[in-house]
């Protein structure tokens, strides 16, 4: 009788029929090395084919696909190798600890309420500033972390402010949202890049979109004023409503252009919003952002081999990890794949 399989732990088990890489003879770093070789030389392969036979009309999605497996295949190879060689067993509850400990590290910045570091500071004084250097703390990070807590933290203006310097930036590249939900905070609720929350928010407000319309085009004004000499851009910031605003513009103590100066007007433009603001709960943030809102999740709890099953084939640019519906990280769908290996990977193994 075969022995009961666990539904919580699974296992991948081969013989081994001797010692050393059994099905990859030469060595780890041959096969590391040889991953972009063989993705190179199949995609040229590919192309000259493509054109040579008339298969322009072909779709390339599915041979890019086989292209991308065929150089993983060495990588692979050594896998195999080590799990024959080490005993033959390899416990997919450990793949998935190694995962989940690896999105933990790419958790992200959570951003202050607001986008400023005190309840209730208005963008209208020297909130305004504040909230700009909050920005400027998170450009250098990949994710950050919304939290809309009880439906009373965040703003719709404050975070058109989030997204629009992180869409002109390129940082953060994505914006997760939590929120507590039947009593318990932090609750994933999804994820999606800056540029298309702040295209959403424009849409879904007339208002929003000529505040920020008003400010990129202030900006553009002011950087062209910068290159007009002090004549002509005297004129210039008298015509943008800016003059007098050297300081806004220019911040001591560099007295160089400001780097956030289309935040910076953005903030002063969006204070009128702060008396009577649209607050994000749950429900609002749905009806705003469902159609560009990620909100599949791997949870932890899940028998193991689905788990890892459904991150390995995950074809999203970014996975979230939750456990008990709790966000603990976020991981490239890339990163998922290149993790999931190296987990897999005897560390004994030489090349």
């Amino acid at each position: 009788m075969d022995p009961p399989r666990s539904t919580t732990r699974a296992k991948a088990t081969v013989r081994p029929k001797g010692s050393g890489l059994a099905f990859w003879p030469f060595g780890v770093r041959a096969a590391v090395l040889l991953v972009p070789l063989l993705l190179v030389v199949l995609a040229v392969a590919w192309g000259a084919a493509r054109t040579g036979l008339g298969l322009e009309t072909v779709s390339a999605g599915w041979v890019l696909l086989a292209i991308v497996a065929l150089s993983l295949l060495p990588v692979l190879l050594v896998v195999l190798s080590g799990v024959a060689s080490s005993g033959g067993t390899v416990e997919l509850g450990t793949v998935k600890i190694a995962l989940t400990a690896a999105a933990g590290s790419r958790r992200g910045l959570a951003v202050p309420r607001n986008v400023v570091p005190e309840q209730g500071v208005s963008l209208a004084g020297p909130g305004g500033g504040e909230a700009v250097t909050s920005l400027r703390g998170l450009r250098g990070t990949e994710v950050v972390i919304v939290d809309l807590e009880d439906g009373h933290a965040w703003w719709e203006h404050r975070l058109l402010l989030l997204c629009s310097a992180a869409a002109r930036l390129g940082r953060p590249a994505v914006v997760v949202f939590t929120a507590q939900r039947q009593g318990r905070p932090g609750q994933f609720v999804g994820w999606a890049s800056p540029a298309d929350l702040l295209q959403r928010l424009q849409d879904g407000d007339p208002g929003l979109r000529k505040a920020y319309l008003e400010a990129a085009g202030q900006a553009t004004g002011v950087r062209l004023a910068e290159a007009s000499g002090p004549a002509p851009s005297a004129r210039l910031m008298k015509e943008l409503g800016l003059e007098g605003m050297r300081r806004l513009t220019h911040p001591p103590p560099r007295d160089a252009l400001n780097p956030f100066l289309e935040e910076q007007l953005l903030a002063r433009g969006l204070d009128r919003f702060d008396t009577a603001p649209e607050e994000i709960d749950v429900p609002r943030l749905l009806a705003l952002f469902t159609p560009v809102l990620h909100t599949r999740a791997l949870e932890h709890t899940d028998d193991d081999a689905a788990w890892l099953r459904a991150a390995l084939l995950d074809e999203g640019d970014y996975i979230a990890f939750t456990d008990a519906g709790r966000y603990t990280g976020i991981m490239s769908g890339g990163a998922v794949a290149r993790a999931a290996l190296l987990a897999l990977l005897p560390p004994d193994t030489g090349a």
